[in-house]
């Protein structure tokens, strides 16, 4: 379920980081064909630009090839939250029957538990387990607290950056 996720996470910022260079390349292409393709919705974009023919303008030619790319990883994120839903059905199906947790969160959760869920026994080990259990820093009269991210228990210094 980890690889899966991390392959997901991969897909998703690719094709993010391709959308955002087919809008920067659609700035430079011929005034006509940016107007033309300036009202179309995202998909509606995406979908022209990957049928445009090539007329051997090196603008057109990665429009074209930023659109194609932009179908493969949406149907290779499609694939993995598929694989992922999966995963989460086979190891615990009742997870996806909770209002507002997806297949995602639900994979965080089951990572997060690793293989031995037993372990979590109330939300505070849960939180201990993630590192977002306040922990008191009181000194004196203030009162205070910050989250434990798992080390010696000591504060860690403030750092000194030297200019």
């Amino acid at each position: 379920m980890r690889v899966l996720r991390l392959a997901k996470e991969s897909a998703v910022k690719a094709r993010t980081q391709a959308k955002n260079q087919l809008k920067a390349v659609l700035l430079g292409v011929d005034p006509a064909l940016r107007e033309a393709l300036s009202t179309l919705s995202n998909t509606a974009l995406i979908a022209r630009c990957a049928d445009l023919a090539d007329a051997g303008d090196a603008a057109v030619f990665t429009l074209r090839l930023l659109a194609r790319r932009i179908q493969q990883l949406t149907a290779e994120v499609k694939e993995l939250t598929r694989r992922v839903s999966k995963a989460v059905h086979r190891c615990h199906p009742q997870l996806l029957d909770i209002i507002g947790v997806g297949p995602d969160s639900a994979a965080a959760l089951l990572i997060a538990a690793g293989d031995n869920p037993e372990r979590l026994a109330s939300e505070a080990s849960f939180a201990a387990l993630c590192g977002v259990s306040p922990v008191e820093q009181s000194s004196g009269k203030t009162q205070r607290r910050r989250l434990d991210r798992g080390g010696t228990g000591k504060p860690t210094p403030p750092s000194t950056a030297s200019s």
